[in-house]
This record gives structure tokens, C-alpha cells and sequence, in this order.
């Protein structure tokens, strides 16, 4: 039977998978990421290692974790930022870090390829200190770029057999955040104009009060 972590290792080794827009969404994502000395920044879903590249080279000063269900990636991520800590994780598996213990949390183009989105929400929550952010990017769908997808590339994009399994609504995105203790402070687009944009990016903040599990030391 395959696996999200079979499927997964699969896929990077079989097609050298990247974030083929990174040069597109970089700059606007850029000016998010914090630049205070010291911070400690967890890219989940961190892929081969690029974001945290280019993370390190804004904030040198940074600490940061990478975590993905694919080794694959890793060993790519981990000779690319030889600084970083990486570690292997499963869907909906507790994420290998202590409560309140991140500043700042990068999840690029990662919710729409994740069965228990729910767990994730909530143990992205559960380690993000009070006050500290959540910088999510994800597929688009509004409701003109749906018809359109319905009317043209149904299958295409749909497609059983790629990475996709979620489909985000801004409000679906928004509800997920709220019931993991999360507001939303920001919200912008990838790409085209706004009613067929590619992605959509979205920046959250820990509320006072969220659910908390039992954690891992970091």
C-alpha cells in the first residue's frame, strides 16, 4: 500500500520536485520574514531546503528547523543549509517541538498536500509563541477561477493521481485558522489578477489562548 511518505519520496526523486515560482512569490513573501536576531523560524514542509536558504540569507542570525515527510527532501535541504535542523515527520503526527517554542512559521504551498489538516492547524498553533506569526501560501480558488477550472481544466487540475488533495476557499482557509486559535492579519495573490490568481498568501497571528497538547523538547 502506498503511503503519504512512500508517495512523497517518490515524487522527489522521480521528478526533482521544487517550488518551480519561487522567484514569484519570494519578493512578496520576503518582507514577512523577521529579521530580529535570534528568532527561531520552523519551515514546515520545508521540500529541498529553499525557503530556509533564502530565509537564512535575510536574517543570518536566525535559528532554524525544517520539517517534511519526505527524506528525500531532507537530504537535499540539509546540504543546502547545513545550519538548520531537519526532521522527518508524519501526517498528522505531533511536530518534534515544545510549546510556545517558535517565533514564526513558514508553510509554502504545504496544506493542500496534508490528510489531517486539522492536526497540522493545531500543532502549527500549539508551538507558535504568543504573538508570533504564520506565513501560509496555497493554491487559489475563488469562486470565478472554479468555474473556470470546472468549465476548462477539470482534469488537469483535479487530477487523482498528482499531490493535490485539499482545495482552499479563503473562507475555508480563514475557518481553519480560527479553530486553531489563529487570526488572520494579512492576505494577498500570486499571479494573473485577483479572480484567476495561482496562489493566495496569507499571514496569522497566535491568538492569547489556544488548545495546547503535549510536545517534544526541541
Amino acid at each position: 500500500m502506498t503511503t503519504a511518505h512512500s508517495f512523497y519520496e517518490r515524487y522527489w526523486l522521480e521528478t526533482a520536485a521544487q517550488v518551480k515560482d519561487f522567484q514569484r512569490k519570494w519578493p512578496k513573501l520576503s518582507r514577512f520574514i523577521p529579521r530580529e536576531p535570534g528568532v527561531h523560524i520552523l519551515d514546515v514542509g520545508c521540500g529541498d531546503g529553499r525557503f530556509v536558504c533564502a530565509m537564512s540569507a535575510l536574517n543570518p542570525q536566525a535559528r532554524f528547523t525544517g520539517v517534511d515527510v519526505s527524506q528525500a527532501a531532507l537530504d537535499l535541504a540539509a546540504k543546502a543549509a547545513p545550519h538548520a535542523a531537519f526532521h522527518r515527520i508524519a501526517d498528522g503526527a505531533p511536530l518534534p517541538l515544545a510549546d510556545a517554542s517558535v517565533d514564526f512559521i513558514l508553510a509554502t504551498e504545504v496544506i493542500e498536500h496534508v490528510y489531517d489538516t486539522e492536526a497540522l492547524f493545531r500543532e502549527m498553533a500549539r508551538v507558535l509563541k504568543p504573538g508570533g506569526r504564520l506565513l501560509i501560501t496555497t493554491p487559489y480558488h475563488g469562486f470565478l477561477k472554479n468555474l473556470v477550472l470546472v468549465a476548462v481544466w477539470f482534469d488537469r487540475h483535479f487530477d487523482p493521481t498528482g499531490p493535490h488533495i485539499r482545495f482552499f476557499s479563503n473562507r475555508a482557509l480563514d475557518r481553519c485558522l480560527r479553530t486553531a486559535g489563529l487570526a488572520r492579519l494579512a492576505r494577498g495573490y500570486f499571479g494573473l489578477f485577483r479572480p484567476l490568481s495561482f496562489s493566495v498568501f496569507v499571514l496569522a497571528g497566535k491568538r492569547a489562548r489556544t488548545s495546547s497538547t503535549t510536545g517534544v523538547d526541541p
